[in-house]
């Protein structure tokens, strides 16, 4: 800020980009590089590159003033005229130079901020593609459990009619009881063979009773077991989406990694590449404005010894 504050065009883009932070909701006094950018090209121009056209009139006019005095003798005039000739000569190096680093500063401003869109463009891609992984992985979820429910139900209904197709199994006892009642039966002693079926039909109630408690018991068991088997199944899905998932953000990481580094080393270079330019063109500037002026001294003392030379 000091360096910018020195010319009155930077100070006025630096006014601009303050205003902006201000303004901005929620920055806390602070400016993204797009704002900050935004607010460089809404503030004044940056001066043209190049001597300043009144300072290098400004110079020729104290270099030949330093000569005159020079040739008049006047050697103190002369001192002065140069101490101000070298002031005004490295005020408008710095200004030259300031120029160009802000010209340079913008162009890595919008470099950056290139960098940041393309960040964002690339966050904002790899957050769609999770949000559909993630939609497609729960398709497949509510898809499989649909199909447990379907054949869970198919599954009871097989079982049910299994249990219901096998014959009873009858005990001994039983049996022997039913096969006394139709002998009575056949004997035409039904008051007896009605004692005997009573008797049957109670003791085949009770075994009945306990074959159902034995079918349920069993149809309870092989459910719970089809059930168990239809768990891991989705455990097993939500497994591979899981580790799929976790492929995908490695592979995100990576990628930001390397998109992060591919920017770093473009401006890495940038720099390089700009700091170079900045000794060639401040050795350009200080070459340009001591060319500059040898040829007024140079002008000036063919000048004066055709001026001696037609005196005599």
């Amino acid at each position: 800020r000091k360096i910018l504050c020195r010319d009155d065009d930077f100070e006025a883009m630096l006014k601009v980009a303050v205003k902006a932070a201000d303004e901005e909701p929620g920055s806390g006094g602070h400016i993204s590089f797009e704002v900050f950018l935004q607010a460089m090209e809404q503030g004044k121009q940056l001066p043209p590159k190049g001597p300043d056209p009144r300072a290098m009139q400004f110079l020729r006019v104290l270099e030949e003033y330093r000569i005159k005095c020079e040739s008049d003798g006047n050697y103190l005039e002369a001192e002065r005229a140069q101490g101000q000739l070298e002031i005004l000569q490295a005020q408008e190096e710095k200004r030259q130079q300031q120029v160009i680093r802000a010209s340079m500063m913008k162009e890595m401003l919008k470099i950056q901020a290139a960098h940041n869109k393309q960040y964002e463009e690339f966050n904002k891609q790899w957050n769609k593609s999770m949000a559909d992984f993630d939609e497609t992985a729960q398709s497949y979820v509510v898809e499989m459990k649909k199909n447990h429910k379907e054949k869970l139900v198919i599954f009871q209904e097989s079982l049910q009619k299994e249990m219901l197709s096998k014959p009873p199994k009858w005990s001994r006892e039983l049996l022997e009881w039913r096969k006394r009642q139709h002998i009575l039966a056949g004997q035409k002693n039904y008051a007896e063979a009605q004692k005997i079926k009573a008797i049957s039909d109670a003791l085949e109630n009770k075994e009945r009773g306990s074959m159902n408690t034995s079918y349920a018991g069993s149809f309870a068991k092989k459910e719970a077991n089809f059930r168990q088997q239809q768990v891991a199944e989705i455990k097993a899905l939500l497994k591979r989406i899981e580790v799929r998932r976790k492929e995908h953000l490695k592979q995100r990481d990576l990628d930001c990694k390397r998109l992060r580094q591919r920017n770093r080393n473009i401006l890495a270079v940038m720099e390089s590449k700009q700091s170079m330019e900045c000794q060639q063109l401040f050795s350009k500037i200080k070459r340009q404005m001591i060319k500059e002026l040898n040829v007024i001294d140079s002008s000036k003392k063919k000048t004066q010894k055709k001026s001696r030379e037609s005196s005599r």
